[in-house]
């Protein structure tokens, strides 16, 4: 049930959740306007609340084009609730799932924009915590906003912002949301400057700042002769539902291994061959090379152990066999940051071959030796498993020890959470 509001807000349409955030299209009868009414979940807790507010409250402050306008937000006796502004609500997710990348000429100024709105709020002291392509709104004609402020953190460090961000915007241009696909490599014109500015932020290297300068400094011009575009009837069918929803709501209507870490425990196993990923096909097992690894649970956040005996399982070929994670009796990151494995491989792999339970929230990260702290490890990718498969571009790494960093773990129907990993396969060159 909503919360109570000022009665100059009127709910019109539902619009769904975004994790534990109800948002609804309404209209501030006041100054006659749509509206975007985000509040939690009644049993959220007052330390919830109070990181709710934290996030929108860091972006209420700022005056930005390119961060979605926060007007109020409060705690009520159940709940916390923002307004913001209503911009369309057309998401770069809602893009990409219709197949669509973003015009270049117009994404790059906007991209940069967007970035330097990141460090403003940095500077200000602000952190974002979760964004995703979810979380960045873009329509045509429109500047490129950042929005959901007040979702529950997963990161703290404006690095993983920056980290995020960068593969946010790499998916933007090319349309896809496989990491290893450049911009240069899909779209005719783009320089190689711009795979190399978004690949830098996206390795943690330079702020958001620095990102958006990178980006204003790339000189793009339209080729003369444009490749046959991809159709774009779908996106604008979509636009216009939107369009109309923003009508109704205005007139009122409705709705190395290290041996001597306490985290490893290295348990000697066979390649393994597991499925494919989206949206790239993996051969199946007798045509790809597999290279040899070795594997461990890594819980340096925890007891120091997680189910440690059936780590070897995810490099068993059988399907029957996996390694789960402990049940948690809340999300992950109401807990600790994360937990996982790690694994030395013989090679350079250039994939990593991933089956686990949809929704899995994960981070690949590369170090010589398991470092000391789990925010020390090179940052290589990041995403969510999906139901099919998933194969991870790796870049050239020799040595060393790969870590899948599980931060956000499958819901059950018993309202616990948990994953299963039941395979991880190192694809070789």
């Amino acid at each position: 049930m909503p919360p109570r509001l000022p009665e100059r807000y009127r709910l019109n349409i539902r619009l769904g959740s975004d994790g534990d955030v109800e948002e609804w299209l309404a209209q501030d009868e006041s100054l006659d306007r749509p509206v975007l009414i985000r509040y939690l979940a009644p049993e959220s807790d007052p330390e919830r609340h109070d990181s709710f507010l934290d996030g929108v409250r860091a972006a209420a402050g700022l005056t930005d084009v390119h961060l979605q306008k926060v007007f109020a937000a409060a705690e009520t006796t159940a709940s916390a609730y923002s307004v913001s502004e209503w911009d369309g609500g057309v998401t770069i997710a809602d893009r990409l799932r219709v197949g669509e990348g973003l015009p270049v000429a117009e994404f790059l100024p906007n991209a940069a924009g967007l970035c330097r709105a990141l460090g403003h709020l940095h500077d200000s002291g602000g952190i974002h915590g979760a964004i995703d392509t979810t979380a960045v709104h873009f329509s045509a004609a429109h500047p490129i906003k950042l929005g959901a402020f007040g979702r529950s953190a997963r990161w703290s460090d404006p690095r993983e912002d920056v980290v995020a961000l960068a593969e946010v915007l790499r998916a933007a241009v090319t349309g896809s949301a496989d990491a290893s696909v450049a911009p240069s490599q899909v779209v005719v014109g783009v320089p190689r400057s711009v795979d190399l500015a978004l690949a830098e932020g996206a390795g943690g290297l330079i702020d958001a700042s620095e990102l958006g300068s990178r980006l204003a400094a790339i000189a793009y011009a339209e080729p003369a002769e444009r490749a046959e575009s991809r159709p774009w009837r779908v996106l604008a069918l979509f636009a216009a539902i939107v369009a109309a929803i923003s009508l109704i709501a205005a007139i009122g209507l409705a709705a190395d291994f290290d041996p001597d870490s306490p985290f490893l425990y290295p348990i000697a196993a066979e390649p393994t061959t597991p499925t494919t990923t989206v949206p790239v096909d993996v051969p199946e097992v007798e045509d790809r090379d597999s290279l040899a690894a070795t594997v461990g649970v890594y819980d340096p956040l925890g007891d120091g152990t997680e189910n440690d005996d059936a780590a070897a399982n995810v490099l068993d070929p059988s399907p029957a066999t996996a390694w789960v994670t402990e049940t948690y009796s809340r999300p992950l990151d109401e807990i600790k940051e994360g937990v996982g494995l790690v694994f030395e491989v013989a090679g350079s792999p250039r994939a990593m071959i991933v089956n686990g339970t949809p929704g899995t929230v994960y981070r690949v990260g590369w170090d010589r030796r398991v470092p000391e702290a789990p925010t020390d490890w090179e940052h290589i990718a990041r995403g969510t498993l999906q139901a099919s498969g998933n194969r991870i571009q790796l870049p050239v790494r020799t040595g060393g020890v790969w870590r899948l960093w599980l931060t956000g773990l499958g819901e059950r129907e018993d309202g616990t959470y948990q994953s299963r990993l039941a395979s991880v396969d190192f694809e070789a060159w």
